[in-house]
């Protein structure tokens, strides 16, 4: 019997969808017409409520041994059951759940708990239930994932390091990234519950374990300290993007026209981001032309600290640029294509880690410290196969801690592209999907879509395999990897602990910006 590897999700919330396309997922939006059996779809995510003359459906889809992640409250209505609602600010996971990998995650808004003889806790710290055992294959989740998805509020934020004072930057209120680990984890068990493999494409080309980007905001910027940072990067072969702020920098002299394997990109004209379109639109040109006055094509654009709004997203996309770089929308997190007001941006976002050299040094690390920090997420970043992006203003010094960084960075099997490159992958990644089935532990391809550069991750319960995407691949001569569980720190939660240095820092901010 073949049996379809992919995901059925109803409705068409954009935020599921925004988590698929980064995961890479091969899924079907469900119609009328789709017909709605564990042979067609491995799992089903029900996130809103179900029309009456689809109940009997998906109840036979259920009986039969599919699985269904649910929504709290589409469950509750589904099933006619009472829900509670709770109002919390974050949850943290079991340290022994399979969502162990999650870390803290942002809520900020209610969590609906559900009393059922038929469910039970799969994880205490997130509130997530599956069905007992025996029973169906339903992992249901206590939060709307799409409102978190697309929510687009900034606050100053804590970043976790082992001392009493942590670093701290203005970025998304909501981390997505932590949603995102949520979501796929539980699309696994899912699919692990009916046996069956769990495939995605693989995050980058050619079998590369990670990409390492580089990014380089060039604000009040000397030509000294960008010709000694440029020199680290092509002594390490870093290929940098530099941000350019081109009303302090002369652009038709060293070392940015000489400037060799890097990118240039636009940071600003006047380095503010504005509420209105047309002050957004106007800055963006002024420093795009000037740009192009100097030779330079810039396809990317990363604002000035690390602000967005909607207003500048839709003046980002008017003036044609291929990508942008914004962590007041999302950091830490592979890219995608943001919703934006019902409709999907065709700007790809490139999400960074926000704290730069300068709110470490303000946060009183020592150099050694700044270091730690950095190659403690170099770790994580490896363990979790997400994306490394760190960023320097050249003016804050301190290059011979990006010398480490980078001598770091060399010691691994990393692709070092710059953003222009790595944008270029992603929409390339995105256009193929994995499309499989199983039948007789072999995946087969529906697809003649093939690619050298082309990877999959391919999950069982205990194992994982990166394998060359192909039309047939037998499963038993794969090299299978063993699953490693992230956990992190117990006190992680202190990230969110408010303290009064986030009131100082946050008016020594506003007081900076209208000085610009």
């Amino acid at each position: 019997m073949k049996i379809s590897l992919k995901v059925g999700l109803f409705p068409n919330n954009p935020g599921w969808e925004i988590i698929l396309n980064q995961e890479d997922i091969f899924y079907e939006i469900i119609s009328e017409n789709s017909n709605l059996t564990p042979e067609n779809f491995a799992v089903i995510i029900l996130s809103n409520i179900i029309l009456e003359k689809h109940k009997t459906e998906i109840l036979s889809y259920l009986q039969n041994k599919g699985s269904i992640l649910f929504d709290a409250r589409c469950y509750s209505v589904f099933f006619k059951i009472k829900t509670k609602s709770k109002k919390l600010d974050f949850l943290t996971p079991d340290e022994t759940s399979i969502f162990s990998n999650s870390g803290l995650v942002d809520i900020y808004s209610k969590i609906y708990l559900l009393k059922s003889d038929n469910l039970e806790l799969l994880d205490q710290g997130l509130q997530i239930q599956q069905s007992k055992a025996g029973k169906e294959n339903i992992l249901v989740l206590p939060f709307d994932v799409n409102n978190l998805m697309l929510d687009t509020h900034s606050v100053r934020r804590k970043f976790y390091f082992q001392r009493k004072e942590l670093p701290s930057e203005i970025v998304a209120k909501i981390a997505k990234s932590p949603i995102r680990r949520i979501v796929k984890t539980s699309l696994e068990h899912l699919f692990h519950l009916r046996n069956l493999p769990f495939v995605q494409m693989w995050y980058y080309p050619d079998g590369f374990t990670n990409a390492f980007l580089f990014r380089v905001d060039t604000d009040f910027c000397k030509a000294e300290d960008a010709e000694k940072l440029s020199y680290i990067c092509e002594k390490n072969q870093i290929k940098a993007t530099w941000f350019v702020d081109t009303s302090s920098q002369k652009l038709d002299t060293e070392p940015y026209i000489n400037i060799k394997n890097q990118e240039i990109a636009l940071h600003c004209a006047r380095h503010r981001v504005f509420e209105d379109y047309q002050q957004n639109y106007d800055n963006l040109s002024e420093g795009k032309k000037e740009l192009e006055r100097a030779k330079f094509s810039p396809f990317g654009y990363a604002s000035p600290f690390g602000e967005w709004n909607s207003k500048l997203c839709k003046a980002i996309e008017d003036l044609d640029f291929e990508y942008s770089s914004e962590f007041a929308l999302n950091y830490d997190d592979f890219p995608y294509y943001p919703f934006i007001e019902g409709k999907k941006s065709n700007v790809l976002q490139i999400p960074i880690h926000p704290i730069s050299i300068g709110r470490l040094r303000r946060s009183h690390l020592s150099e050694a410290e700044m270091l730690k920090y950095y190659l403690n997420l170099i770790n994580e970043k490896m363990r979790q196969n997400e994306p490394i992006i760190f960023y320097h203003h050249p003016h804050q010094k301190r290059f011979e801690i990006f010398d480490e960084i980078f001598n770091e960075i060399n010691k691994h099997k990393i692709w070092k592209p710059d953003f222009s490159e790595f944008s270029n992958w992603w929409k390339k990644r995105s256009k193929i999907q994995p499309d499989f089935t199983l039948k007789d532990n072999k995946l087969i391809s529906n697809s003649n879509n093939y690619d050298e550069m082309i990877y999959l991750k391919i999950s069982q319960k205990e194992s994982f395999s990166i394998t060359k995407i192909k039309e047939k691949i037998e499963l038993k001569e794969l090299d299978w990897e063993k699953k490693e569980r992230m956990k992190f720190s117990k006190d992680i939660w202190r990230i969110r602990k408010k303290h009064w240095r986030d009131l100082l820092y946050d008016y020594e901010s506003k007081r900076g910006k209208t000085k610009l």
